[in-house]
């Protein structure tokens, strides 16, 4: 059942790199007001959603509220981490680093969420950890790229796995309304407050709605999985498909055919450690 969501996570990702990147690259467009017209996307179907669902947090404890603060935290830093990674890098190039999350992921889900270490997969996410490494050196990566991409792939590993333990315990509805409109609340704050540059022209690109719509669908497909029963590490594994379609959207949409041997040989690398995961996961 969780396969559904995580494969239209898949698709709208795929769409979301690349058009995120067509948006960013040499357009002088504010990484903090992106990332708030991003985190605005993602937020749209908690403002009718919190009253359907009746979300009420007052029976949270100390932990699950100290988590939810939490991950409000990362989610924000996330937003504007995952904006500045593709103004400097490319998508192809950022797809690769993005996933070294998969050995965060895997560590911090048999960590915290006592998920087992199945070796088969354990060494297909090295595999694609080891990619990630391998690409690092592609003329077409600097290191304000490699530094907000690798952060990015911090980030988002931790806050999986919260979402992960704060959704088992508390429900989607629950955890994702109310946490991407504060998330929402808060970058739309820095953003007024620092008085940092509003782009009009953004809102004005046919290409824009499709961005929106592709962050909208990549954030909730991901935890609706997580919903359904995936495991995180697996979920996680799934998603880093993206490796490769972002590769190839990257190429086709986005001219980016620098060092394309070097991405080539990355890919199949990737995709060698990613069948090992579906091999696994049977």
């Amino acid at each position: 059942m969780w396969t559904i969501p995580l494969l239209a996570h898949l698709i709208s990702n795929t769409g979301y790199n690349t058009l995120l990147r067509h948006a960013a690259f040499g357009k002088r467009i504010d990484s903090l007001f992106l990332a708030a017209v991003l985190s605005t996307a993602v937020a749209l179907p908690a403002i009718p959603g919190i009253f359907i669902a009746k979300v009420d947090l007052s029976g949270l404890d100390t932990k699950q509220i100290l988590l939810f603060i939490t991950s409000l935290v990362v989610a924000t830093v996330f937003h504007i981490a995952n904006t500045k990674a593709l103004e400097h890098a490319e998508a192809s190039v950022f797809a690769f680093l993005y996933n070294l999350r998969i050995g965060i992921v895997t560590a911090l889900s048999i960590l915290f969420l006592s998920e087992t270490a199945e070796p088969l997969r354990m060494i297909g996410g090295a595999l694609v950890f080891v990619a990630g490494f391998f690409i690092i050196g592609s003329s077409g990566t600097n290191r304000a790229g490699v530094f907000w991409s690798v952060l990015a792939a911090l980030l988002i590993s931790s806050l999986n796995s919260i979402e992960k333990a704060l959704i088992t315990e508390i429900g989607w509805a629950t955890y994702m309304f109310p946490v991407t409109l504060i998330n929402m609340g808060i970058l739309w704050f820095i953003v007024f407050a620092g008085k940092r540059p509003v782009s009009v022209q953004l809102f004005r690109e046919r290409s824009t709605i499709g961005l929106l719509i592709c962050r909208c669908i990549s954030a909730h497909g991901f935890t609706l999985a997580l919903a359904l029963g995936a495991l995180v590490s697996v979920a996680t594994y799934v998603s880093a498909l993206t490796c490769i379609t972002t590769s190839v959207a990257g190429v086709i949409f986005l001219k980016e055919k620098d060092s394309l041997a070097r991405k080539s040989i990355a890919g199949v690398i990737a995709f060698a450690g990613i069948t090992l995961i579906y091999l696994a996961m049977r």
